[in-house]
């Protein structure tokens, strides 16, 4: 259908005929530069660079070879205990070496963690960055809804600690909870006006 109002001035004007077309160019295409570039602008370099440190996870150690491993390293130099190569390269050793005869391998950077000992300090503060590095930001805005949901006009003068411990108790639920013993807490924490327990003991 042709266009009734003028030429538009604010917005992109693609002159195709094909509805699929004029959607690419219009909205497919830039909504991808716009991923890209908040990509880049988080992590200030590409993924691809940082990817190979996940080849410090025990279940991942074919995956990638130690100069990969090391060029990825040299990202967070500046973090890392040591800026000489040959130390990380020992470390790097060490920790293939104390894994080698272990039957059971850790697949994720959290469980590789408690793993980590003194002797390989770089190691642990990779896996720790690599940790924490955030993919998305679903995670926060799942918390964030969380929190509009909790305190809410009504609840307004609820108070920090408390907001705080309904909100992890929203968050985690798959976490099992005994209602025993949260009752038994907090009839410890102070004398309430109803007695939840025998105290005469």
């Amino acid at each position: 259908m042709p266009r009734i109002c003028g030429r538009q001035t604010q917005r992109i004007n693609v002159n195709s005929k094909d509805p699929e077309t004029y959607f690419k160019v219009s909205v497919f295409l830039p909504f991808l530069d716009f991923i890209l570039q908040e990509l880049d602008a988080r992590f200030n370099q590409r993924l691809s660079d940082i990817i190979p440190l996940q080849g410090l996870i025990p279940s991942n150690f074919n995956m990638y070879d130690d100069e990969t491993i090391l060029k990825a390293a040299s990202i967070y130099a500046q973090d890392l205990s040591t800026d000489d190569n040959s130390i990380l390269k020992a470390e790097l050793r060490i920790w293939r070496h104390q894994w080698k005869n272990k039957q059971i391998k850790t697949d994720s950077a959290i469980d590789t963690l408690p793993h980590c000992t003194t002797v390989v300090p770089n190691i642990k503060i990779l896996l720790q960055l690599f940790a924490t590095l955030p993919v998305t930001s679903a995670t926060p805005e799942r918390t964030f809804s969380t929190l509009k949901r909790l305190k809410t006009y009504l609840r307004s003068t609820m108070s920090e600690e408390r907001l705080n411990g309904l909100a992890l108790t929203n968050i985690n639920k798959k976490e099992l909870l005994c209602e025993d013993e949260i009752i038994k807490l907090f009839s410890t924490k102070a004398p309430r006006r109803m007695q939840l327990e025998d105290w005469s003991k």
